[in-house]
């Protein structure tokens, strides 16, 4: 399967469509900036997604392990009958007998072996894509929540500042008034989180 650690550092490069030459003239805009890379690795919702995604992950490696299980079984199978036509007691009929019993073992094999790949590499493909599709509405969850605690305090400009450009360097670099609002978004966006196991033990021991 593809890296999921991948979809927990991908960022919105902009929240905000913005001029950097008219925001420099605007001395009055209330600037604010996050840090989307942390905002979704400490997303509640992102570690739902990835259990979840790790159970399917253990479902294909486990109908995986049965295929091969299957395919060692018909490998033991096709040495005993490699073993079996070496005897130099048994006459040529018999050897030819055994032989062609061998190559048609062999054949299943690769052919089951085969199928097993290719299987493999279907279900790991559409498990790319659901991650993609998953991960992404956990994205646009995030930003969306960005933009009603912008539109609620009163923010012009909400900054993304683990955003990078094509070239690798970060898109913001330095801002000298903008207030960091990702404590604040990582209350707002995890509200109504489920409690933990442990979460729940502290509360019932603060009680």
């Amino acid at each position: 399967m593809m890296n999921i650690s991948r979809f927990l550092i991908t960022m919105t490069l902009g929240l905000f469509s913005l001029s950097l030459s008219a925001l420099a003239q605007e001395g009055s805009d209330k600037i604010g900036s996050i840090d989307m890379n942390k905002l979704v690795k400490d997303f509640y919702k992102t570690a739902e997604t990835s259990k979840i995604f790790r159970k399917y992950e253990e479902d294909i490696k486990k109908q995986n392990d049965v295929r091969l299980e299957g395919i060692k079984a018909l490998v033991e199978e096709a040495k005993k009958l490699q073993k079996q036509g070496e005897e130099p007691a048994l006459d040529r009929e018999k050897k030819n007998e055994i032989f062609q019993q061998l190559s048609r073992k062999q054949q299943e094999v690769q052919g089951l072996d085969r199928e097993r790949v290719a299987w493999l590499q279907r279900k790991q493909a559409a498990l790319n894509e659901k991650a993609k599709i998953d991960y992404g509405k956990v994205r646009l969850e995030i930003v969306e929540k960005v933009r009603e605690y912008g539109d609620a305090e009163g923010y012009d400009f909400i900054f993304d500042r683990s955003g990078l450009s094509g070239a690798g360097v970060a898109i913001l670099s330095y801002s000298k008034d903008a207030t960091d609002l990702t404590p604040a978004l990582l209350a707002a966006i995890n509200q109504g989180a489920p409690q933990t196991d442990s979460a729940e033990e502290e509360t019932k021991e603060s009680e």
